[in-house]
């Protein structure tokens, strides 16, 4: 999602004459995009802003600083205490603003404020800055309105708005009509679409279903997804509609069923195991990814012996293993914080080292095998070479040129290197 609101942002701002600079020193104004899931991604931010500050307040650089995203939703005009320097904050329901608000720093109005407490804060636009000439990000949905008590996103991105979804439609058949082969439909609780609309509007089955028939699109995926959600209907369309991958990201988060119920997570661990084993019978080449949370309150050895069994059991193809950190004003920040930092780290270590084992040995399989996919990018290490992205989310790595970017193309593969496969151009 925060990659489809930077490309936004940049092909507004181009619109209106600015130009786009990766080297700081060159920079007039520098904006942070930003996201608060996670302590770390938020250190970050408050670490690049001081340095930028510094450069402000001692070193006499103009600059002008401006953050938007999820943190100023979060902090709010806090921001401006912490950092004086800071010109302008922007909320995620005002990435169109961008401009204005810049606009108006540079005529002389510091610490403007965007942030509007209601709306979609989904822009499609003809200006957006895409990162590829292929693949497009489209966000259909934002918020959520699970009670995770360990999630900052209904804060930070409100209740679960859905676009309607002729304009979603119409969205796809512009991106299908420039050229684009693929998107990824995005939401923070991306299947939960359209519960916001009448009972007889369209479902996110009913959209995936329509969007498939839609000429010139040749891949679809989606992310992210909750497993209340997570139903057959879904699996159905999936498994009927050839262009949707083949790789379902269903965030488990802990295997412990107590961890499970203080996480207010909806699900027990039977009931997602129930699902999962559903979608594999329906989809039996389907590739399984996850989140996983360690260290969460009140989580005992006992209850990560049950995640990591958890991971063994399932046998995920790949998993997001985090340490949890309190996320200021969500329900998780008033439990007590009881599981020591260094056990955290042993405990996220230890899965992380199983999980590249499962990973690597689901991957060990499919070598021989023949799989789709569309081709990315060009090999920056190599010349002579692409990378093409499969129905399941792998990369492999075969002969090929920049004239191949944006086929559609099959490769067998012949070696694992990591989790990167080599290949050969198969033509059947």
């Amino acid at each position: 999602m925060n990659e489809y609101d930077t490309e936004l942002a940049a092909g507004l701002l181009v619109k209106e004459g600015y130009q786009l600079t990766t080297e700081d020193s060159k920079a007039d104004a520098v904006i942070f995009n930003t996201c608060s899931v996670r302590e770390h991604a938020e250190d970050r931010v408050f670490g690049q802003l001081g340095s930028f500050s510094h450069q402000k307040s001692v070193d006499g650089r103009k600059l002008i600083l401006g953050v938007m995203g999820c943190m100023s939703e979060n902090y709010k005009t806090g921001l401006f205490k912490r950092f004086p320097e800071l010109d302008f904050i922007v909320g995620t329901r005002n990435v169109k603003d961008v401009p204005r608000v810049l606009s108006r720093v540079i005529d002389g109005k510091k610490r403007q404020v965007a942030l509007d407490e209601e709306g979609l804060g989904i822009e499609y636009s003809e200006f957006t800055r895409r990162g590829s000439a292929y693949h497009a990000w489209l966000p259909i949905m934002t918020g959520c309105d699970k009670v995770c008590t360990f999630c900052i996103v209904p804060k930070t991105r409100g209740r679960e708005i859905s676009k309607p979804a002729a304009e979603v439609t119409r969205e796809v058949k512009r991106l299908a009509g420039e050229g684009f082969k693929a998107v990824t439909l995005l939401g923070q609780n991306v299947n939960s679409y359209g519960k916001d609309f009448a009972a007889t509007a369209v479902t996110f089955p009913k959209l995936l279903a329509e969007l498939s028939k839609i000429s010139g699109i040749e891949m679809i995926s989606f992310t992210t997804s909750h497993p209340s959600d997570a139903v057959p209907e879904l699996f159905e369309v999936i498994r009927d509609n050839p262009k949707i991958t083949r790789r379902f990201h269903l965030p488990l988060q802990s295997g412990s069923d107590k961890i499970l119920k203080r996480m207010k997570r909806l699900h027990t661990l039977s009931e997602y195991r129930a699902k999962v084993d559903l979608l594999r019978t329906m989809i039996p080449e389907i590739a399984l990814t996850t989140d996983i949370i360690v260290g969460f309150p009140g989580e005992t050895p006992e209850d990560f012996d049950a995640t990591r069994h958890a991971l063994e059991q399932i046998g995920f193809d790949s998993a997001f293993i985090y340490k949890y950190s309190a996320r200021p004003g969500t329900p998780a920040e008033a439990l007590v914080d009881d599981v020591p930092l260094e056990e955290k780290k042993r405990r996220n270590s230890e899965l992380l080292d199983l999980q590249e084992r499962i990973t690597e040995s689901r991957n060990l399989k499919l070598i021989g095998s023949v799989q789709k996919g569309i081709a990315g990018k060009e090999n920056v290490r190599v010349s002579g070479e692409i990378v093409l992205r499969t129905w399941t989310d792998k990369k492999i790595v075969v002969p090929g040129a920049a004239a191949d970017l944006g086929k559609i193309m099959s490769a067998r593969i012949t070696k694992l290197v990591n989790e990167t496969f080599l290949g050969e151009v198969y033509c059947a």
